[in-house]
């Protein structure tokens, strides 16, 4: 019975590993240097922006087929089976990117980190996809940056972090559709609180920084850094210039960092704990159940050089003004090339490689630190005061009820 137990217990850890590894790779929020503003102690603040998000369109707006005084390209995005927008745009809209080549075995995610806490809906600065292949064990990460200006469909021309808000999940999905040629089956969605939490509940991370960044976040030189979870965040989500690569850069030196420290040294076994303070604030369609089918590809995907990291940069964007009095500067993309990336990055994980012995060292370190668990709470429960024998217990009354008899 004992070991039985133990065995659904290491069981249940396996399956925390994979949500351990969601919730670290979703909660990077991004905040712009012109928008923010940050405490003392480094901690980027929200400040609303002074352009506000237009309301989705109501149903009735969004119309089937083309009417009368349709455009043409308003008719070519009928013809593809998106609705019409709903907002005159202020750039043209392109047709929608196809012609990707995947695999029915590739498995499509998405990682969200919104800009704010539960229960409001806002932007999600931190966008990433992710593509996995199973039975190769092998994902790729492709970071999109949030002032991407992307067609939202049923609404206008806006940017890509706009998408949630309009419409929840299913606009961002149309939204990825139209502009990338996918459609994920499943996404995560977490809070700025959730990222600095588990780099707490990790008791900090060393990061090395290349250069130094004086201006922010209190103040960061450049070389190993320790630093907690609140520090953590603003090193993750500083945006200065538009320079968005640079930002996306951090992001996934951080989530790089995090996933090798978490499933190392042992430190799967506080999983249950993490388990428990996330469950209700992230906000995802994945069930418990179908987490515990990826348990093995979980441990896979631990092994060096099984996960790879791409991003939309400047070779595939070009820095645009909207016109207007607001003078404020997207990145409009380039088709051919997002396309020739994300077909890099599916490639990339349709090439088999063995494993190295990583796993098997891994699953030694996870095994000791659970064994070394599981003989804690067995001394524990060995102390507890047993429960007094049947006869010296102190009975307690029990009142009868008789019913009354009627006539």
């Amino acid at each position: 019975m004992l070991k039985a137990g133990r065995r659904y217990q290491k069981f249940y850890l396996g399956v925390l590993t994979l949500f351990g590894a969601v919730i670290l790779s979703l909660t990077l929020n991004a905040c712009q240097k012109d928008s923010t503003r940050l405490e003392s102690n480094g901690t980027p603040i929200s400040i609303e922006e002074t352009s506000q998000i237009i309301p989705p369109p109501s149903p009735t707006s969004q119309q089937n087929a083309a009417s009368p005084t349709t455009t043409p390209w308003e008719a070519q995005i009928t013809q593809e089976g998106f609705p019409p927008p709903s907002i005159d745009p202020a750039t043209a809209v392109p047709d929608p990117l196809d012609g990707l080549t995947l695999s029915d075995e590739v498995q499509i995610w998405v990682l969200l980190g919104s800009d704010t806490e539960p229960p409001f809906n806002g932007r999600t600065p931190a966008i990433h996809l992710l593509f996995i292949h199973p039975r190769f064990s092998k994902a790729s990460l492709v970071s999109i940056p949030a002032n991407l200006y992307v067609y939202i469909p049923g609404y206008t021309m806006q940017r890509i972090s706009t998408a949630y808000a309009v419409g929840g999940i299913e606009a961002l999905r149309q939204t990825l559709a139209y502009n990338f040629g996918i459609t994920p089956s499943r996404f995560v969605l977490a809070h700025p609180g959730d990222f600095q939490w588990l780099v707490d509940d990790l008791d900090s991370i060393e990061v090395s920084v290349f250069y130094p960044m004086p201006q922010t976040c209190g103040g960061i030189r450049a070389g190993l850094i320790q630093m907690d979870g609140a520090l953590a965040l603003c090193y993750a989500s500083f945006l200065e210039d538009m320079d968005e690569v640079d930002r996306m850069r951090r992001q996934q030196q951080l989530l790089s960092i995090i996933f090798r420290k978490i499933t190392s040294d042992g430190n799967l076994v506080k999983l249950p704990l993490l388990y428990a303070s996330y469950q209700g604030w992230i906000e995802t369609d994945f069930s418990l159940q179908e987490i515990m089918t990826y348990i093995p590809l979980a441990l896979r995907l631990a092994d060096p050089d099984r996960i790879g990291y791409f991003m939309i940069g400047s070779e595939q964007t070009t820095l645009w003004t909207i016109p207007g009095n607001s003078e404020a500067q997207v990145f409009l993309p380039n088709q051919d090339a997002v396309k020739a990336l994300l077909q890099q990055a599916i490639n990339d994980i349709m090439a088999p490689m063995p494993l190295s012995d990583q796993v098997q060292t891994l699953e030694a370190q996870i095994t000791a630190a659970f064994e070394a668990t599981i003989n804690a709470i067995e001394a524990l429960d060995t102390s507890q005061t047993p429960t007094l024998p049947l006869e010296t217990q102190t009975p307690t009354w029990i009142p009868t009820f008789t019913p009354p008899s009627y006539p």
